[in-house]
């Protein structure tokens, strides 16, 4: 059985891809998967054998290499007056309640200093909050998209590209074939 620990922002499309490959190509080996909502708690599980590989949400500067890169985009309710942007710039949002589920995504935007932003579990609740017209949230360019049938509607950043990306920790502890293909596999799918 592999031992995953998963952080929240992982982008689902290609998690879920990996996930269906590794269950085609070997579905003698299971898969538990855990999701772990402090990245500093799952690398430290990864270094004490709690799991087998990592999977982690993080900020991406240009010069490292990440196993996915996911574009952050804002998610924008279908009436919104943003919507007259093409793109929209950064200080357009400080005027609109700014929903969160990712907080690594605002982090990319704003640093330290964000601006007052209303903290929510999921992306779900994120696209609700969204869709109702309550506010605008800050989400992976591809999950926005998805959700276009709820009334929300996907506009880039106009002061540049702003990234997060998926890195994948492997436990120095356990080191068997099963991790080995199952990261040969991701690396397929980045």
């Amino acid at each position: 059985m592999l031992k995953l620990g998963i952080s929240s922002g992982v982008p689902s499309s290609r998690l879920a891809a990996l996930l269906a490959l590794h269950r085609a190509k070997e579905p003698e080996t299971p898969v538990s998967m855990e999701e772990v909502t402090s990245s500093p708690d799952l690398i430290e599980g990864v270094k004490n054998g709690r799991y087998d590989i990592g999977l982690v949400a993080t900020t991406t500067p240009a010069d490292d290499a990440p196993l996915w890169r996911e574009e952050l985009a804002v998610a924008v309710p279908d009436r919104s007056p943003l919507l007259r942007y093409a793109a929209i710039p950064l200080g357009a949002l400080l005027s609109y309640p700014l929903f969160q589920y990712c907080p690594l995504a605002c982090e990319v935007l704003f640093g330290q200093e964000w601006p007052v932003l209303y903290g929510v579990t999921s992306y779900e609740l994120m696209t609700v909050m969204v869709s109702a017209g309550y506010g605008v949230g800050i989400a992976p360019r591809s999950r926005i998209e998805q959700s276009r049938s709820w009334g929300v509607v996907m506009r880039p950043l106009a002061d540049g590209s702003y990234w997060i990306g998926t890195h994948m920790f492997r436990s120095e502890r356990n080191d068997s074939p099963a991790i080995e293909r199952f990261v040969k596999r991701a690396q397929t799918i980045a």
